[in-house]
């Protein structure tokens, strides 16, 4: 897999294209080149940076989303696996865990332990924290992510060192999945403290020293972490920032080093001058969709979902509205994941006259209303617009709810009350977790599973089977999810993230390369 990278050194520089160089941390004091100036790490700066969501309850096992509250809680929970850029693009990495091994059944694996990794408190990240941590997650009945982690069965502690965890299927997939926030490693001593949400307990590299939630975190380099590279700078600023405008002006007006954009900023990032660099992780595994109940009237019908998936104008979404930087997605995994269909069974062209013939086929010539809840942020807000206009063109009414992003995603769900829901599908380390995370997970699709796409996604976690079989597996699923429309398919996401010139290390955050979020894990500021 790999990552391209486009620097942007100035308002008239020429825009280059370089591969991804490896990734890991850099030396202590020197910086490795990449997305920043050589020369030595300031590891007394302070790195302000600005995210997309305001910040949110950093209680890592009761996230309306985890991939939104990721970046908030990176700093100071560890986990038993991380994500970092390789050679190839993101690959998975030890980070409490320095080795595990599967048995030859795959249906569990041991991991190693480091022995010097300790929470705030001082007290040892041992098996035991390690267990009861991911009991809670499975367990807790105010737990939102028991779901992304229902394969595990059990978790024992074997020695102090040594954790052996068991699961219901064939589990390749599960040192990926630990690496995610809802691996978080909470200390034992603070699992039933009610304060969770603004007095997060790990063993990161850093500490929060100020929440607020809604707004932002501040965070501060904790004194004996066990791995000093990811912790380059003395101070960390992390504001939530919806509206993109105020972001860029942020990076503009010296209030900002570092900052996610959008799609749709392309343009006015690239025009920002001298000191600033553009890092662009294409292509990643997100795309955004028109999620589906597909339980709800007239929805439950695959003609009306392949009905909607013809009204829709990808490109012309994608010029007007993203900066032409957000090629059609009408497929549930990118060129980037394995599974991917070179030749999907349907192509979804914009054609309203084939969308009315399929409502028509549907019994719904004279179209139907539905509703929909989407976060009141850009370019969501205008995308939601496009898409009722568009929808409008075939008869279709769309009844748009706006809420705040974080009640947005709260609100969508196996109870929820709306028909549909604009959001970004997310990738994840592989297809086959991208696939279950997005269709799998009951918070995350809404609606009964076709049996073809649950048997074929859990086949693919399977050890035993070689790599033809597994691609096998995950283009049946990919092909079913494309004809039935599980999805309105809109756009391909890539992850954009602005930089001020003396920023190190913002192309080598292995979450940004198949996901829309950043880890500031080895990110530094050159003096």
């Amino acid at each position: 897999m790999k990552n391209l990278r486009v620097p942007v050194v100035g308002a008239l520089a020429a825009l280059t294209l370089a591969l991804s160089a490896c990734g890991g941390g850099s030396d202590a004091d020197k910086s490795e080149g990449g997305s920043g100036s050589a020369g030595e790490i300031d590891r007394s700066a302070t790195l302000r940076a600005t995210w997309v969501i305001p910040a949110m309850a950093l209680d890592p096992h009761t996230a309306p989303s985890p991939t939104a509250q990721y970046a908030y809680v990176a700093p100071v929970y560890d986990r038993l696996t991380q994500m970092i850029e390789g050679e190839k693009g993101p690959e998975i990495a030890p980070m409490i865990a320095e080795s595990w091994e599967f048995a030859e059944d795959g249906m569990s694996a041991t991991f190693t332990l480091r022995d010097d990794a300790t929470f705030t408190d001082d007290s040892k990240v041992d098996a035991a924290a390690v267990k009861a941590s991911l009991d809670r997650a499975l367990n807790s009945p105010k737990s939102t992510v028991k779901g992304y982690l229902s394969m595990i069965d059990k978790v024992e502690v074997v020695d102090p060192t040594t954790l052996t965890i068991t699961t219901n299927r064939p589990s390749a997939d599960l040192p990926y999945v630990l690496s995610n926030s809802y691996g978080s490693i909470i200390n034992p001593a603070a699992l039933d403290n009610r304060d969770l949400d603004v007095k997060p307990q790990g063993s990161g590299g850093y500490v929060a020293t100020k929440v607020e939630l809604g707004k932002g975190v501040t965070y501060e380099r904790r004194d004996g972490y066990w791995d000093p590279e990811a912790q380059k700078v003395a101070k960390i600023e992390m504001s939530g920032v919806p509206d993109p405008n105020a972001r860029i002006n942020g990076m503009r007006g010296g209030q900002a080093d570092f900052s996610l954009v959008q799609p749709q900023q392309y343009d006015a990032v690239s025009k920002l001058g001298d000191g600033f660099k553009l890092e662009t992780y294409s292509p990643t595994g997100q795309f955004y969709a028109l999620e589906l109940n597909t339980n709800a009237p007239n929805l439950n019908k695959v003609e009306v979902r392949q009905a909607l998936n013809y009204a829709i104008d990808r490109e012309g979404i994608s010029e007007s509205l993203l900066d032409g930087q957000a090629p059609d997605a009408i497929q549930p995994l990118s060129k980037n994941l394995e599974g991917h269909l070179e030749d999907p069974p349907v192509k979804y062209d914009y054609d309203p006259a084939k969308a009315k013939a399929l409502l028509a086929d549907a019994g719904l010539a004279d179209g139907f209303s539905m509703t929909m809840v989407a976060g009141a942020y850009s370019p969501v807000t205008e995308m939601a617009q496009a898409l009722q206009a568009q929808l409008a063109e075939v008869g279709v009414e769309l009844k748009i709810s706006p809420l705040d992003p974080v009640q947005a995603v709260a609100a969508w769900g196996p109870d929820t009350k709306y028909d549909s829901t604009l959001q970004v599908r997310v990738g994840s380390q592989t297809g086959a977790l991208t696939l279950q995370n997005n269709y799998l997970v009951p918070t995350r699709f809404v609606g009964e599973v076709p049996a073809e796409v649950r048997e074929s996604i859990d086949g693919a976690f399977d050890p035993t089977i070689d790599d033809a079989e597994r691609v096998a597996l995950l283009e049946t699923a990919s092909k079913a999810i494309n004809e039935q429309a599980l999805d309105v398919f809109m756009n391909q996401v890539p992850s954009l993230v602005v930089t001020t010139d003396k920023v190190v290390g913002a192309d080598k955050m292995g979450q940004a390369g198949f996901q829309g979020i950043f880890d500031l894990r080895y990110v530094g500021i050159a003096k």
